[in-house]
């Protein structure tokens, strides 16, 4: 059976969905919407699709549809994805899932009433290097997690779009745009909830409406703790990136984002190089991993791989850090 699928957003995030979607077997994207309706056109014609402005019509005049990836702006999360519900539809949701964690909990509320499926896009737990932490991690071969360290940078720019910076679309800037995939992570192979957390927050350019910069110490309920580190500059800052370390009390885990992963301690010592690898498979393999993942809960009717409450879990951290600074 064909599954169709509906893409409301076509920016960035919305291209790159498209593509892993485009990738699939017995995968049809039905239609697109984006209130940019020449790019909502261009994207269309890349897969045969139907264009659309609004999101909601899309929703409500194409029956063939039996899922959506939203990747619409933040404050949209919410109302699109219980609107799809509504009609239900499985749902694979951009982070953050709502600009807050009461407006997520109404987002996973409204998919267990409707009985349809929810994964939130925190796409980086399908990159190779990411999996590989996590499976030693499992494994034992660190022992219990004690220090991490949590890096990750990106610029801010035009390219993202005007709301981005527009704390009423966004809901916040650098945290919840880019720095909520680290805290995901962090959640993700700590195995934790924070229980206590210090932050502080800080703006590059003193036009920015929403924090550029993050620094915050996580104290988590396993006794395990990190430091978290987000910047987002609007300026050219040279090569940027995600880097994670997590030290136990057996061994440590080093990663670098599309480079490599390694663990050093007393029963593992292994590096394993990326590169060659993610540049045969294509930059953001990643996306097609997700959506394959996505596509397999539909056909098999199990829950999807990255559940509603890890999205809030993460979402509800990410307030917390802003309720202290």
């Amino acid at each position: 059976m064909t599954l169709g699928i509906g893409l409301l957003g076509a920016g960035q995030a919305g291209q790159r969905h498209l593509a892993g979607f485009q990738d699939l077997e017995a995968v049809r994207i039905v239609a697109v919407a984006d209130a940019d309706g020449p790019r909502a056109r261009q994207a269309a014609v890349r897969c045969g699709a139907t264009p659309h402005v609004d999101w909601r019509r899309l929703i409500e005049s194409h029956p063939d549809l039996d899922a959506v990836v939203v990747a619409l702006p933040h404050h949209l999360h919410e109302e699109a994805a219980c609107l799809a519900a509504a009609h239900g539809l499985h749902i694979l949701l951009e982070k953050p899932m709502a600009t807050t964690p009461q407006g997520a909990a109404r987002i996973v509320a409204a998919c267990a009433a409707a009985g349809v499926g929810l994964m939130i896009g925190y796409v980086h737990r399908f990159r190779e290097e990411a999996r590989r932490a996590r499976a030693w991690i499992e494994e034992g071969y660190i022992g219990e997690p004690i220090n991490c360290t949590e890096t990750i940078a990106s610029p801010r720019g035009a390219h993202l779009g005007a709301w981005v910076n527009a704390p009423d679309h966004a809901g916040g800037g650098a945290l919840l745009y880019t720095g909520i995939h680290a805290v995901d992570r962090l959640l993700w192979l700590v195995q934790a909830s924070p229980r206590r957390v210090r932050a502080a927050t800080r703006r590059f350019a003193d036009s920015a409406q929403v924090e550029e910069a993050v620094a915050a110490l996580l104290e988590f309920d396993n006794g395990a703790m990190a430091t978290l580190t987000v910047n987002g500059p609007t300026y050219p800052c040279g090569r940027t990136g995600w880097r994670s370390e997590i030290y136990g009390t057996e061994g440590v885990i080093r990663l670098r984002a599309r480079q490599s992963v390694e663990i050093a301690g007393t029963r593992l010592v292994e590096r394993v190089d990326v590169r060659d690898w993610a540049a045969q498979e294509g930059e953001h393999y990643n996306f097609r991993r997700q959506a394959k993942a996505f596509v397999e809960a539909i056909r098999h009717g199990r829950p999807p791989p990255i559940s509603g409450e890890a999205g809030l879990s993460a979402l509800t951290a990410c307030q917390r850090i802003y309720d202290s600074a």
